[in-house]
């Protein structure tokens, strides 16, 4: 939320689990409303410590509630193979960091989905507990309850139709469905994000300048405002993501590509510190095909030699650094633009070969599509900087 990855606290099933700046301020605030106001004062004559406590526990089980919600998002992609790097609790959630993008609609509803229904299966649990297996009117009871209560909420507010919401993916899935393509329902369903964040803001402000009924719906109207803010803004970023997979889409592999002798033949043997006697000259757009005796055995790039640590830059070959030709699949001349960006963002390389026919045509790769989208070469790597 604040642009950095996060506290890291520990690691789920694999999946890093990271705690935002932001996390802590809304835990503090939960706290202080379930101590203050869930809790009334005549309740089992609770003193104001053993009310922090319960606040500090039901806080603590909440959030358990909410790293569920965002396991379920990352269980269901790693079901579909995608990767997931991280989960980071924030301000007003949670966000599974998924390495990749879904590659059909049905993938995408269910990802989306299942997080919102872990919540409802969540909530409903607390509600049935809090009636039928705890005593009436206790501090127990009262506390589960809210914690069902919460859950619902939690699930109902991300079913909302608007992107980056979960139900904006669900809606981005199904227009997806319907249209056959992805960057027209993304954009769909960002711009309906736009307009719930509007409607929103305007509710927010409505309510602190009037005292009409329509606003007494028991938010706090600076609160209702401040999210619909957030979720222009994302949604917002969800527009051009739009925009910019149809631009890519466009744009054809062959027409990017890299041809020799700029991508440039190297032996497998060939220490780095002779290839690149100083990194510091080197062209990021370099590519390096590696071969033994002749035959291409990988590709290489400049821009992993930059960012090697200098141990390995001094004592690495190029056979230890380079991406074995075995280890990617080749793309087509006429393959789009958008399918080179999600393979070197799903495979962790810098460059793609492009193949006809078994014969090596040239490598595509970051810098090349940003180029192509008028975004110019990305700053240039400072080596001394390590990796």
């Amino acid at each position: 939320m604040f642009g950095g990855q996060g506290i890291r606290v520990g690691r789920i099933l694999g999946i890093p689990i990271r705690l935002d700046l932001s996390f802590f301020f809304v835990f503090a605030l939960l706290v202080f409303l379930i101590a203050t106001q869930v809790l009334p004062d005549s309740l089992d004559g609770l003193g104001g410590a053993e009310r922090w406590l319960y606040g500090v526990v039901a806080g603590i089980i909440y959030f358990v509630s909410l790293l569920i919600h965002e396991l379920a998002h990352s269980l269901m992609a790693k079901r579909y193979g995608m990767e997931v790097s991280s989960i980071t609790l924030f301000f007003f959630g949670g966000v599974s960091l998924i390495r990749e993008d879904s590659q059909r609609p049905g993938q995408e509803f269910w990802i989306a989905v299942v997080g919102p229904l872990a919540s409802l299966i969540l909530g409903a649990g607390f509600i049935l507990v809090a009636y039928f297996a705890l005593p009436s009117d206790s501090t127990v009871q009262r506390l589960v309850f809210a914690l069902g209560v919460l859950n619902g909420f939690l699930a109902a507010f991300n079913m909302l139709p608007g992107f980056p919401l979960d139900g904006g993916r669900v809606m981005r899935s199904l227009i997806w469905r319907v249209t056959g393509s992805r960057h027209r329902a993304t954009r769909a369903s960002a711009r309906l994000g736009q307009l719930l964040g509007a409607i929103m803001i305007i509710y927010g402000i409505g309510g602190l300048l009037t005292d009409a009924a329509i606003f007494s719906s028991g938010f706090s109207p600076i609160w209702v405002a401040l999210i619909g803010f957030l979720l222009i803004t994302q949604a917002a970023q969800g527009v051009k993501a739009a925009e910019l997979e149809r631009d890519l889409a466009r744009l054809r592999v062959g027409e990017l590509m890299l041809k020799p002798p700029i991508a440039r033949m190297a032996e497998a043997s060939l220490p780095v510190h002779i290839l690149a006697p100083s990194r510091a000259q080197l062209d990021q757009q370099d590519v390096f095909i590696v071969s033994e005796g002749g035959t291409a055995v990988g590709i290489t790039s400049a821009v992993q030699i930059l960012l090697l640590e200098e141990e390995r830059y001094l004592n690495d070959t190029l056979r230890d650094i380079m991406l074995e030709a075995g280890e990617v699949q080749p793309l087509e001349p006429d393959s789009g633009a958008d399918e080179a960006l999600r393979r070197l963002q799903k495979e962790r390389t810098f460059v793609l070969p492009v193949v006809e026919r078994g014969r090596l045509l040239g490598v595509v790769g970051l810098e090349q599509i940003l180029k192509a989208l008028g975004q110019g070469p990305s700053p240039r790597l400072d080596p001394s900087s390590g990796a």
